[in-house]
């Protein structure tokens, strides 16, 4: 006889006898039941790392929008949920004084130079860290939205951004303070999923609706929009139906936000949009090796494309895919938008010195730069990836046709590097050689281990946050590394010039602070400040290369990826209760360096911090 199935309808139980069961249910020999098939049922294998099949993305409804917020989990909502009328600001903001005095300048040389009007200079931000609003307003979520609440232990202090510094609600104020402070530009990015909640299909009204406000409050305070389309909040949607940047599908996706993102807030139909100063279509793609890899892909996130659990081959079918749509948008805005503000993208890289004299170490030094440079480098070169890592990566690396390669190629107005930090390089134990014919080594496919302690043992500089242990005070990298760009790995660049798009510094235990006395003197972030400020503007002044901008990392204390809102990189501070933010002496030192440095116009006397003895 066929077991029966308990059948639970609206309330009722009903007792059938399943056509399916009887089908199923017949012994072999050894009494154990064999599957057989009939017209309603069929057996198979599954594996879940065999997907080649997308999910048409084709439902854009609430309920499916709502089914997404579902799939991230609850979120946090701040008090504060409608946007915010500023508040006058204060004539005078509490400062350093004469008792401490900011830190004094690191080279003498440059103590009097000054920079040219068009140098471009602010602070920096991106929307995932602080707008907050996660879920409000028909906003769709971000795969960074996702993480933090599903997967276990992958942020540092388990805190996720759905509040942040709820900058969405606060904007107004916070461009009424850029304004009182004397910050000429603000360096930010556009949420994709609040714009088009699932990455494709319908524009969301309100969230359009709020980037209108926004960019209008900057114009209204003077304050330069440096825009950048894409930090990391890939729609989460995306990611389930086609695995994201593993897919070329994404390609067009993009391209099709960036485009309406450009044609509304780069033209002259309102004028605000001409305070788009300069447009950045993606942050840090070199992300795509340190964190789009390492997603949970095959447990929480779909696993598409032969990408496994994700690492090397997800990493450079993302970067493939990342450059194949800068490339796209680029040749648009310039030749059918006709678009005439300076467009590139943002390169995380650091100075790499060698750990010794060996040719070896010379060559991991070389490694590291290809891998990070290098990988993102078409547009400065001929279009295509450097040999080392087609070498050394064979069929994992993608590859362009000559088409693509003519568009990456010269596809960027200028050089942005995110250059925080400096690092030691040195050739793996087993040797570079051996490294690199081996794709199960740890160190494959850059072969080459890089450190933060001299060849004496001695550290490279102070360190910062325990949140954020890849990061060293090394003002003194900057200066040769941005002669080392123009002069020797990019020649190209000589004639289209550098910004330093960020660096920043997390002061060590920071979040461990509870008094506004303790938090607000970052004294080891202000000496940061003024060492690398000074290295940039020796680079430019002494050594002739072409540095025309620099923005700070961060306008205020936000959260930081998988370092979660406990590192802090604030040049003002966050009380995350009331979301009041108070500017710490980094702040000042930011200021009067630009003041001292001919931004007369800007950084106000009556906020102005005293200086630090000069140097004899």
């Amino acid at each position: 006889m066929a077991p029966s199935v308990n059948v639970k309808l609206a309330g009722a139980t009903l007792l059938a006898t399943s056509v399916l069961a009887q089908q199923a249910y017949n012994h072999t020999a050894s009494g154990y039941p064999t599957i057989t098939t009939g017209p309603d049922a069929s057996a198979t294998t599954f594996d879940r790392f065999a997907a080649s099949t997308y999910l048409p993305l084709t439902d854009f409804s609430n309920e499916q929008l709502a089914l997404l917020w579902d799939q991230v989990g609850s979120i946090s909502s701040a008090a504060i949920n409608s946007t915010v009328s500023p508040t006058p600001e204060p004539s005078v903001y509490p400062k350093p004084n004469y008792l401490h005095p900011l830190v004094p300048a690191y080279i003498s040389e440059v103590e009097d130079a000054k920079l040219p009007d068009d140098f471009l200079w602010g602070v920096a931000s991106a929307a995932l860290q602080v707008e907050g609003a996660a879920a409000d307003e028909g906003k769709g979520p971000s795969v960074w939205d996702f993480l933090p609440h599903r997967w276990a232990n992958s942020v540092l202090d388990n805190t996720t951004a759905d509040v942040a510094a709820n900058s969405y609600y606060l904007y107004k104020q916070d461009s009424l303070r850029l304004k009182a402070l004397g910050i000429q530009s603000y360096s930010f990015s556009i949420s994709w999923p609040r714009v088009i909640p699932f990455g494709k299909g319908p524009v969301n009204e309100q969230g359009v609706k709020h980037y209108d406000d926004f960019f209008e409050d900057l114009l209204s305070n003077d304050i330069k929009a440096v825009v950048t389309l894409f930090h990391w909040d890939t729609p989460l949607a995306l990611f389930n139906s086609y695995g994201a940047w593993t897919s070329e599908e994404i390609v067009a996706d993009f391209v099709r936000y960036a485009k309406l993102m450009i044609e509304r807030y780069g033209t002259y139909i309102l004028p605000s949009y001409k305070y788009t100063t300069v447009w950045y279509t993606f942050n840090e793609p070199q992300y795509c090796n340190w964190r789009f890899s390492g997603y949970p892909y095959g447990s929480l996130l779909p696993s598409y494309n032969g990408i496994g659990t994700g690492g090397v081959k997800a990493a450079f079918l993302c970067g493939h895919y990342t450059l194949l749509a800068h490339a796209e948008v680029y040749d648009w805005y310039k030749n059918v938008f006709k678009g005439t503000k300076p467009m590139s993208f943002k390169n995380s890289a650091n100075w790499i010195t060698p750990n010794s004299t060996s040719a070896a170490d010379a060559e991991a030094v070389q490694r590291v730069n290809d891998y990070n440079m290098g990988w993102f480098g078409g547009p400065w070169t001929d279009g295509d990836y450097p040999e080392s890592l087609r070498s050394t990566l064979g069929d994992l690396l993608p590859t362009f046709t000559q088409e693509q390669k003519d568009k990456i190629k010269g596809s960027a107005d200028f050089y942005a590097l995110d250059g925080y930090t400096a690092n030691i390089a040195a050739a793996p134990p087993n040797g570079i050689a051996a490294c690199a014919a081996n794709s199960s080594d740890p160190n494959f496919p850059s072969c080459a281990v890089t450190a933060t302690v001299q060849p004496d043992g001695f550290p490279i500089g102070p360190n910062s946050d325990a949140g954020a242990t890849w990061l060293w005070s090394t003002p003194g990298g900057i200066r040769p590394y941005l002669s080392f760009i123009e002069n020797e790995y990019f020649p190209k660049v000589k004639g289209k010039g550098i910004v330093v798009s960020e660096f920043g510094f997390a002061d060590p235990a920071e979040s461990q602070f509870n008094t506004l006395g303790q938090i607000l003197w970052d004294l080891r972030r202000a000496d940061y400040i003024q060492g690398f400020l000074d290295n940039i503007l020796a680079a430019r002044v002494l050594d002739g290369v072409n540095v025309t901008g620099v923005f700070a990392w961060a306008i205020y204390d936000n959260f930081e990826w998988n370092s979660g809102l406990g590192t802090k990189f604030g040049l003002q501070y966050v009380n995350l209760t009331s979301q009041e933010r108070h500017p710490k002496a980094s702040m000042f030192q930011f200021l009067n360096w630009f003041k001292l440095h001919g931004q007369d116009q800007t950084a106000t006397a009556n906020i102005t911090a005293p200086i630090g003895h000069k140097r004899i």
